[in-house]
């Protein structure tokens, strides 16, 4: 989080090494994007998400104990807020969004220009300070009423009017990500590809069996 009376960080220590950090707000805004369509639970794909991150924020992978490296990750994306990565349980890529930093990216960057006067196409702003602006947007911006309406709970409105018009915007406004399965975990992956094989090798068998009878007529 931000303490008035600090400076935001510029480098991390890992290990007792100190890594200077590239702050610009568009990597953690990549990780969080890509945690949040990515079946974590494959670790394979986790790792590879994790992997880029690192280099892309610290330059090269900290040569530390990896469970280190991953507190120290967390808390740079929390914002200095201390978490738990037992079992992967900071991230959310499981839950329901009601944004996108790609798909959102348009009324996002209106958004900051509205409110804050801040141009984020030039800008390397630290991601502590976008994080902290990003919660600070007001439903005078178009991005917080997008916001709204999709987090909105459709049930409890009485009024019909209120939610079909409520159920048209959700509609409009719906997220890609929640309209598509995520990024297939490498064993789901692997039993789809088992399918495959074997309807493949069950569809030869059966034109080497049609070619068998057709030479005996």
């Amino acid at each position: 989080m931000i303490k008035l009376a600090e400076k935001l960080p510029r480098s991390v220590f890992i290990d007792g090494a100190e890594y200077p950090v590239n702050t610009d707000f568009r990597i953690m805004a990549d990780f969080e994007t890509k945690i949040n369509r990515a079946d974590i639970s494959d670790k394979k794909i986790f790792s590879e998400i994790v992997g880029e991150t690192l280099i892309l924020l610290f330059g090269e992978i900290p040569k530390a104990d990896i469970n280190t490296v991953l507190e120290k990750l967390l808390w740079y994306y929390r914002c200095g807020r201390v978490t738990d990565i037992s079992a992967n349980s900071s991230f959310n890529g499981n839950k329901k969004r009601f944004y996108d930093y790609d798909e959102d990216a348009e009324y996002i960057y209106a958004a900051f220009a509205q409110q804050y006067g801040d141009n984020l196409i030039n800008s390397k702003m630290h991601w502590w300070e976008f994080r902290a602006k990003f919660l600070g947007l007001t439903d005078a911006t178009e991005f917080v009423k997008i916001m709204q309406f999709r987090c909105m709970d459709i049930s409890k409105i009485k009024s019909s009017e209120q939610r079909n018009h409520i159920r048209e915007m959700q509609k409009k406004f719906a997220l890609d990500i929640e309209k598509q399965p995520r990024y297939p975990s490498l064993e789901k992956r692997n039993e789809e590809m088992k399918k495959r094989l074997q309807q493949r090798y069950e569809t030869v068998l059966a034109q080497a069996d049609h070619a068998e009878r057709n030479d005996l007529k």
